[in-house]
């Protein structure tokens, strides 16, 4: 019997998911639990396949899952839900293993051939970072605004990864601190993971964001394998023979040489164009990825005054340039009331809605910014980014 477990806080998810996930699946049987710690109590009782989570639970979240799985059932493979947009989180760089995405909301059909292909493939997990990508394990921190340490335990090699709020604020490696452990520690080849809950960063040694940290990571990573592409580790070190034998201290490159370095050249000033087109993250996501970090933000959107849609990082499932036609009549009409007051220039403006508020904040003359968030959200977080941020977008905006 093939099992699947379905875990999920959200009671009508989980019985939509265990009544209809398994239809047209021959002996497969479908296996609940409201909590991760229940998860971890049913997989301790019987043997799982594949395990389908949700990433933000109270109590233990589905990233401390992913990692006891890993830990403690390496043959069971994981998918992840999550109601976060893919643009911003999933991308070809970031995702690997047996780690799949389903996002919220879902399309139970796509959900069953996603579940099938992973039961097909039965990759499972290897039990270190070579089965769980450190990145992704980064992102999942991010995803479920995780105050906590990530500890990466090599032969030789320890170093830790400290997290507030999701946001990764210090990193530390033997002497190394700040950003430079951060990079250090993401190059690990092989090792274990313990991801340990409310620690406290001691200082705060990072302020990039997490998105500008990752595409930086990236970057790196591309150079080392364009360099040793084009500069293999056992090509001998070319110079010109006549520099040699004439006793000169520094010897020359000969031409062949020359020629490696500038293609490298060539390759590395590419890169980021060649990432950015990958990724599909524009210098303005990578902004408005900064309220989306917000928790509770689910939406930004970058919008022009005649209504049409600039850029966005948008839950699954919401129209963004519906919502940008939409908002600018709506702005257009808070700025006539503004006027008729006599009230002068609009800096804000927001809609209480039952779910959260939806905020409007012009950036210039041309464009205004759409922020939608859930109820719970710290309404002062979001004023302090558009103040921080909103100059920037400005300017990007323009180009």
């Amino acid at each position: 019997m093939t099992r699947v477990l379905v875990v999920d806080d959200e009671e009508d998810m989980l019985w939509m998911l265990q009544r209809n996930l398994n239809k047209g699946m021959q002996d497969v049987e479908i296996l609940a639990a409201k909590s991760a710690e229940e998860a971890l109590a049913i997989l301790s009782d019987q043997p799982v396949n594949l395990v389908v989570t949700d990433i933000n639970m109270p109590g233990m979240n589905g990233l401390d899952l992913l990692i006891e799985i890993n830990n403690r059932f390496p043959a069971t493979g994981v998918i992840i839900m999550t109601a976060y947009p893919s643009n911003a989180y999933e991308n070809k760089a970031m995702m690997s293993g047996s780690l799949r995405f389903i996002e919220k909301p879902f399309d139970i059909n796509e959900v069953r051939a996603i579940v099938k292909e992973a039961l097909k493939v039965n990759d499972g997990f290897q039990g270190t970072v070579d089965g769980v990508d450190l990145i992704d394990i980064v992102q999942f921190n991010a995803l479920s605004r995780a105050t906590a340490a990530l500890k990466v335990t090599t032969g030789e090699q320890e170093g830790m990864i400290f997290f507030k709020d999701g946001a990764v604020v210090h990193a530390m490696y033997g002497q190394q601190i700040g950003e430079n452990a951060f990079f250090t520690i993401l190059g690990f080849n092989g090792g274990s993971l313990q991801n340990i809950r409310g620690v406290q960063p001691p200082i705060v040694s990072i302020r990039k964001s997490i998105e500008a940290l990752l595409f930086e990571a990236a970057v790196k990573n591309d150079e080392n394998s364009a360099l040793h592409h084009i500069l293999p580790d056992n090509a001998p070190v070319a110079t010109d023979p006549i520099a040699q034998n004439s006793g000169d201290e520094q010897a020359q490159p000969t031409q062949s040489a020359m020629e490696a370095e500038e293609n490298l050249n060539d390759l590395l000033e590419n890169i980021p164009e060649m990432l950015t087109e990958e990724y599909g993250m524009t210098e303005i996501q990578t902004i408005l990825a900064e309220f989306t970090n917000i928790e509770g933000v689910h939406t930004a959107c970058l919008v022009g005054r005649d209504g049409f849609l600039l850029d966005s990082l948008a839950r699954s499932g919401i129209d963004a340039e519906m919502v940008a036609a939409i908002a600018s009549s709506g702005l257009g009409s808070a700025e006539s009331l503004g006027k008729q007051l006599g009230q002068g220039y609009l800096r804000m403006t927001m809609f209480e809605f039952e779910n959260g508020p939806v905020m409007f904040a012009p950036v210039g003359k041309n464009a205004f910014l759409v922020i939608v968030a859930d109820r719970e959200t710290n309404l002062g977080w979001i004023r302090i980014s558009i103040k921080k941020y909103s100059t920037k977008i400005q300017e990007l905006a323009s180009l």
